[in-house]
């Protein structure tokens, strides 16, 4: 792929947005806290609709904005949960290689499952938020729990007057926070690509030909191990046990919405699809361990669907898988 001004120009204004939307939290509102939420959008777009290395500038870009703006673990975290997750989606997302070369048809071009990008974007993001509760440490965090534990004393008078209840509360909060914030940095990772490709792929800049997310959206066979793994060492303690929860919860989030695309794909056609897809979100927002039922559903699906093009002029934004 040949760099262009008009691509390094696109990755330039790609980054400076992701790091403009990155800084939206420190406004403290429901508004600020959405903007973070799309931090990854511009660095997905560039990559998917003007190619990887521009989707490599575009974070490269992003990293350095966010550490002249605000040069803390803000930032870290930003690159970490946003930037790196955007680069390496959009440049798996981009793989393709001639079908002849696996014993297929000449002139088509395979590209690289999303179930595998699934995966990758499930252990980068995992790595992400270790580092960063490495860098945190085991006492800050224990001390911000405990800020959280106090205020729900004061607000609960009868939890303030059992300290052994609040500090069980603590360790149970110091385990469950690596699962959750990993799961939902990849949920938001995820979703960030979906709408970039279905922007790109509006604009007629999208080279990927679009995958059947209900059908394709899956973890491959070796997930399952990695989870088990993963879940094992979760109940081991200190460091093991945070590697293994964050581990579990960001592949665990993977299989939970493999589970919710089984859903919508068994429902295709179905009158009472409207009435079960909404039933199963309000349920999965308002009951939390009902992820667990849609994690188990994912578990016995590890399909890997792979879509196909017609080899053209043009050729894939990577072409070396």
């Amino acid at each position: 792929m040949k760099l262009t001004g008009t691509d390094i120009g696109v990755g330039v204004l790609a980054g400076l947005a992701a790091a403009l939307l990155s800084i939206g939290l420190a406004n403290q509102s429901i508004i600020g806290f959405l903007l973070v939420l799309f931090t990854p959008l511009p660095i997905f777009i560039a990559a998917l609709g003007w190619g990887t290395i521009t989707g490599f500038i575009a974070a490269a870009t992003m990293t350095i904005a966010v550490y002249v703006i605000s040069p803390s673990l803000d930032a870290v975290a930003d690159i970490l949960l946003m930037a790196v997750p955007a680069a390496t989606g959009a440049y798996f997302i981009g793989l393709a290689r001639p079908a002849a070369e696996i014993g297929g048809p000449k002139d088509v071009f395979v590209w690289y499952p999303l179930a595998d990008t699934l995966l990758r974007l499930c252990l980068v993001i995992a790595v992400g938020v270790i580092i960063i509760g490495a860098l945190i440490g085991e006492a800050q965090m224990s001390a911000l729990v405990q800020a959280v534990t106090k205020q729900m004393n004061e607000t609960n008078p009868q939890l303030a007057a059992n300290p052994e209840v609040g500090q069980l509360l603590v360790r149970i909060m110091l385990r469950l926070m690596p699962i959750i914030a990993s799961a939902a940095f990849v949920m938001s990772i995820v979703a960030n690509l979906y709408v970039a490709l279905r922007i790109t792929a509006a604009a007629g800049k999208l080279q990927r030909p679009r995958d059947d997310w209900p059908r394709a959206l899956r973890l491959p066979r070796p997930a399952l191990v990695i989870f088990a793994i993963a879940c094992a060492m979760a109940f081991l303690p200190g460091a093991p046990g945070y590697v293994g929860s964050t581990v579990a919860g960001a592949v665990g989030a993977g299989f939970s919405m493999a589970g919710f695309a089984m859903l919508h794909a068994r429902s295709r056609g179905a009158t009472w699809r409207p009435f079960a897809l909404w039933f199963a979100y309000t349920c999965a927002l308002i009951f939390s361990f009902t992820l667990i039922i849609f994690l188990l559903a994912g578990l016995f699906d590890t399909s890997r669907n792979a879509p196909v093009s017609k080899a053209e002029i043009k050729t894939p934004p990577n072409n070396d898988n």
